[in-house]
């Protein structure tokens, strides 16, 4: 589970560091500040710059929050884990709502949100996106193709937020990532440019039910979604275990 840690905005790889320097590294699984990719032009070249996502904290990825909370407190600049209070004032150190997860988790890899590729943007608006924007297209409050970026209005730890997302072109320097993704996919007959038309509705972190009858009131949380094939993912528990499950998304309502 994710729990988020608040500390002095710019101090966050400083504290961040520091505990992982001095605590018990079986507390935790990964540590990570969320970043992104913004893009700068200058003198018509376009440039990425690393920023925080979310200025002021950092993650921790535990299956032992109370252990966390005790190193954590031993940490300088700490100021507090976000969570909840009880009645008695006790301190209850409460992981991020699974949407939340699974709605970061979709953009990001390895802790950090990469620029989408923007392909034949006309009329102020993007027609072909491949990367993390893709999949929220349809959640774009505003797209700027000459400041190379988009602003996405998304509900996440409890309110609206606006997210910015990095734009990169056909004109900018190849990325390796994307002409990787790109040939890979074209070595399959899949296109991978997701076109803004496409957009089904359904995003990962979204409750579904299935309406074929098939799962009869059993609630789904999407993992995944595959808006060109119109495909859903999400998962079942069998037997112990977590098995990934698709559905077409004509299947499924959202609820």
């Amino acid at each position: 589970m994710w729990y988020v840690v608040q500390t002095k905005s710019d101090n966050e790889e400083l504290v961040m560091e520091y505990f992982r320097n001095t605590a018990d590294q079986s507390c935790f699984n990964n540590l990570f500040v969320p970043m992104f990719e913004d893009v700068r032009k200058k003198k018509g070249y376009a440039t990425i710059h690393l920023r925080r996502l979310f200025p002021g904290y950092f993650f921790v990825d535990t299956d032992n929050p109370r252990a966390v909370f005790t190193e954590l407190k031993a940490v300088p600049e700490f100021k507090k884990i976000l969570g909840a209070v009880e009645d008695d004032g006790t301190k209850m150190f409460l992981p991020i709502e699974k949407e939340d997860q699974l709605f970061l988790d979709s953009l990001m890899e390895n802790g950090l949100m990469r620029v989408s590729l923007v392909k034949r943007a006309s009329n102020c608006n993007p027609q072909r996106i491949i990367g993390p924007l893709a999949k929220y297209s349809n959640r774009i409050i505003k797209f700027d193709i000459s400041r190379r970026r988009a602003i996405v209005q998304a509900n996440i730890f409890g309110k609206e937020r606006k997210l910015k997302f990095g734009l990169w072109t056909e004109k900018d320097p190849p990325l390796p990532w994307i002409t990787e993704s790109q040939n890979a996919h074209k070595a399959t007959g899949e296109d991978n440019l997701l076109k803004g038309d496409t957009d089904i509705g359904i995003y990962p972190g979204d409750k579904v039910v299935d309406e074929t009858g098939v799962y009869e009131e059993q609630v789904f949380t999407v993992t995944d979604v595959d808006p060109a094939r119109r495909i859903v993912y999400t998962t079942i528990e069998m037997f112990g275990t977590q098995v990934k499950v698709q559905f077409q998304a004509d299947d499924v309502r959202k609820i």
